[in-house]
């Protein structure tokens, strides 16, 4: 049975009317714009955080992949070019000696240039501000490296191709001696 009383149907009118206002103010909430592309937002923000977190071990596999062949490749370059300098003696031989009279030239040149930079202090203190900017030039290179380890590795796999093509160069070089004599 609903009551029937004025004063029991005005406190229930209120009471709903309360509650109709509590209801328009959590949907005007809702549909607020700002809240609205606030809530979009964060759930952007969400979606990006955990499809970056899926994709990071995948992107750290691969990098460790291409990290892995590319120091096989570089392996196996520096175990070809020894085996072939132990099949080629007198190649080997001519490079120690093209080593050592680099060397020895080195040697010479560093004296030469010694000399000339304590007779001119000009000239020496710019050779130093050479040798720093390079050194930070060495440096920065480092950091690039190691911060990405893909070109890293794309570039030691270019230097293990280098080697490559320089003992296909020998090896036809040294066929076409061969042919001659």
């Amino acid at each position: 049975m609903t009551s029937t009383s004025p004063d029991e149907i005005r406190s229930d009118i209120e009471a709903t009317r309360a509650r109709l206002g509590d209801d328009l103010d959590e949907l005007s909430d809702r549909v607020s714009p700002q809240k609205v592309a606030g809530r979009t937002a964060q759930d952007l923000r969400r979606r990006v955080s955990s499809a970056t977190e899926s994709v990071r071990p995948k992107v750290a596999a691969t990098t460790g992949t291409a990290t892995e062949k590319a120091r096989h490749t570089a392996d196996q370059a520096k175990a070809t070019v020894r085996r072939q300098l132990d099949a080629h003696p007198q190649v080997a031989a001519t490079a120690q000696r093209a080593r050592d009279t680099a060397g020895s030239a080195a040697g010479s040149a560093s004296q030469t240039v010694h000399r000339q930079l304590d007779s001119h202090p000009q000239v020496a203190a710019k050779v130093s501000q050479v040798r720093d900017t390079a050194g930070g030039a060495v440096s920065a290179g480092r950091q690039k490296a190691a911060a990405n380890p893909r070109a890293t590795g794309t570039a030691a796999a270019a230097a293990a191709a280098l080697l490559a093509l320089l003992l296909v160069v020998l090896r036809h070089r040294r066929q076409d001696t061969d042919t001659l004599d």
